[in-house]
């Protein structure tokens, strides 16, 4: 026996699917005009079923974190931060 919540069933607006998604209304539309979100008229409201709203996030891109070989920071960053702090003590110390 699962411990999981039953799957919804059924149909949410375009409103309550933009809730759901924690997106804007505009960003919903929008993937509903460019195809990825299939989305259904019924008279003159606009709805997504739950199952396309599953399939519409479980095939969004992966956010890709890449992964540094050591636990250190980006040397790139640290060695602009330093060149930035170096300047700003010789103009504090120029004054």
């Amino acid at each position: 026996m699962t411990n999981e919540p039953p799957k919804p069933k059924g149909a949410m607006s375009v409103s309550d699917f933009a809730n759901w998604a924690s997106i804007g209304r505009t960003t919903a539309w929008k993937e509903i005009r460019d195809g990825h979100l299939r989305a259904v008229k019924v008279c003159a409201r606009t709805i997504i079923r739950f199952e396309d709203a599953e399939v519409w996030l479980a095939t969004r891109p992966q956010l890709a974190v890449p992964l540094r070989e050591t636990g250190l920071p980006n040397r790139d960053l640290s060695k602009r931060f330093c060149e930035c702090l170096a300047m700003s003590l010789f103009f504090i110390t120029w004054l």
